[in-house]
């Protein structure tokens, strides 16, 4: 089922449309192939921080974590966008002291936790933020301990020639069918590269997590990360996050990571799907209202599911004072 226009989320305030946010919409199978879609799934963009699980891949096939003996709360980190709470920075810690990794070399600029509380105990405090405290922390020390198992200089990892993104430019190109080393590229928020691809290979890439026609080496790395994600789905983001909340009111059925610029990506396991999802403008509260429409219609979030993520679900407006003024829906014959 393909639709040439795209999934579109209407923001009321009363009962006028106010705004209007078009929402691409890229669904595979195990293999990559496009099933379903809404607008262009060909469609060029960044997909951020929505595959870190893909990132992650050469922490785990190189045997950096083993050799290390990462546990699965730091595997989960690796594939996080964390939001700096107590418990993640706790962790983050853990990892540098078992490895080694002195927290000055990881190349992603500090910023406060994304996590409200955690913001104001720092401003309380009088605390600078680190670089742990940034969102990506987590993929950083990943890039980083596996230069190290594998004998690297680790300094300079963020780099576009360096050993670390060479590498992950090939696990990029081996599971999205895309050349890496052909398509735009610029620099992350957390300073690594990023390479414009089409959503529909962004779709591809994912769908290496359910893809049993992969290699026993990539099937094992895949498995080990749903694991962690699925086990510890707090330390893929935190309190308060969709995607945390999505992995655990579904088990796991669905798991689901977010990027910015409105990019959405993951896999349902049982169903050996697949999706990228991306808001034309880059409004996030879009493409996760269009990201919860999609589990709804894959058949990776049951209704009473959606019903109880409703505050992610079905999102109000409100004011200053809290009081509801509006919503979000998708429009009709969606």
């Amino acid at each position: 089922m393909l639709k040439r226009q795209p999934l579109v989320v209407e923001v009321l305030r009363g009962p006028a449309v106010e705004s209007v946010h078009n929402v691409m919409v890229a669904v595979v199978n195990e293999l990559g192939q496009l099933l379903h879609g809404w607008g262009n799934p060909s469609f060029g963009t960044f997909p951020r921080s929505a595959i870190k699980m893909l990132q992650a891949l050469p922490l785990i096939e190189s045997g950096a974590a083993d050799k290390f003996g990462l546990d699965d709360k730091m595997i989960a980190l690796a594939c996080a966008s964390h939001r700096g709470e107590k418990e993640h920075l706790t962790v983050l810690s853990q990892w540098a002291e078992k490895v080694g990794i002195a927290e000055s070399l990881l190349s992603c600029g500090p910023h406060l936790p994304y996590n409200e509380t955690s913001a104001h105990e720092f401003i309380r405090r009088n605390q600078k933020p680190t670089a742990f405290c940034n969102n990506c922390a987590g993929k950083h020390e990943a890039m980083i301990t596996t230069c190290l198992h594998l004998g690297e200089d680790p300094h300079g990892y963020a780099n576009y020639e360096h050993a670390a993104q060479k590498r992950l430019r090939n696990i990029l190109t081996e599971t999205m069918k895309v050349d890496h080393s052909k398509v735009p590229h610029a620099v992350d928020g957390c300073g690594i590269p990023t390479y414009s691809v089409p959503l529909q290979a962004i779709a591809a890439g994912m769908s290496i997590f359910v893809n049993s026609k992969a290699s026993t080496l990539r099937k094992n790395a895949c498995q080990r990360i749903i694991k962690a994600v699925t086990g510890n789905p707090f330390y893929v983001a935190g309190s308060d996050d969709f995607a945390t909340a999505v992995i655990e009111k579904t088990q796991g059925r669905a798991i689901i990571k977010g990027g910015a610029e409105g990019v959405y990506a993951g896999f349902l396991p049982e169903k050996k799907l697949a999706f990228a999802i991306k808001s034309a403008d880059g409004a996030g509260r879009a493409a996760q209202l269009a990201t919860a429409q999609v589990l709804l219609q894959l058949g990776g979030m049951t209704v009473e599911e959606a019903k109880a993520l409703s505050k992610f679900t079905m999102p109000t407006i409100t004011n200053w004072k809290g009081e509801p003024v509006g919503k979000l829906r998708i429009a009709n014959d969606q």
